[in-house]
């Protein structure tokens, strides 16, 4: 259970607007007003657990996403549902840092229970590339708190856009994973990640749609 718990900590992490995927550290961006985005990929955990996730995201109103996400486990795992709000505190702006607080809940579906979480997101124009950092307080159905922090360095490449993180979690073993994302027609990112978590490779392939 602690590792399918780590992986959905993982996931939420990963939920994310603008630059998302395939971060599993979240940024501080949001969409444009008006603007939605549907994120779907597929991943496989540490522990070889499978899952595709679905989330659409929409922005009502200046700063403020609203995100549902479907994560569903192949292997016989739980199946669970996300709600949250991303809001953005300051916009931003050419080298210089800026922030969001995001707020959501988990509602698994084999009686699990509620799981609600709240997070703090950075991300910094660094000239040379962006530096984003998000610390998650998520707390569980019988209501222990379990924080994670990560990291991460994103850099565009031409038509590339890689990155390299690290993300850690009370008592997980951390992940250090690289991505690498590219628009292959208007509106339409494919990507990737790999990276280990406690010696054992996880990866994600994905795709993100943006519409108005």
């Amino acid at each position: 259970m602690k590792k399918i718990l780590s992986l959905v900590a993982l996931t939420l992490l990963g939920v994310s607007a603008q630059a998302g995927r395939p971060l599993n550290v979240d940024d501080a961006n949001v969409n444009d007003q008006g603007v939605a985005h549907v994120e779907t990929f597929w991943s496989r955990a540490a522990d070889g657990s499978r899952t595709l996730t679905i989330a659409p995201t929409y922005s009502p109103l200046p700063g403020l996403d609203l995100v549902a996400q479907d994560v569903k486990t192949f292997s016989g795992g739980p199946r669970s549902q996300t709600f949250l709000a991303k809001m953005q505190v300051t916009a931003p702006k050419e080298k210089s840092c800026h922030y969001a607080w995001v707020l959501g809940v988990t509602q698994w579906q084999k009686g699990e229970g509620q799981k609600s979480f709240v997070a703090g997101n950075t991300s910094c124009d660094m000239g040379a590339g962006t530096l984003h950092s998000s610390l998650v307080s998520a707390r569980d159905a019988e209501g222990k708190d379990v924080p994670s922090w990560g990291v991460a360095w994103e850099q565009t490449m031409g038509d590339w856009t890689a990155h390299i993180e690290s993300v850690a979690q009370r008592a997980s073993k951390p992940l250090v994973g690289v991505g690498l994302r590219r628009d292959v027609l208007p509106g339409l990112q494919l990507d990737g990640t790999w990276g280990k978590q406690g010696g054992k490779a996880v990866f994600s392939l994905g795709t993100k749609y943006t519409f108005q």
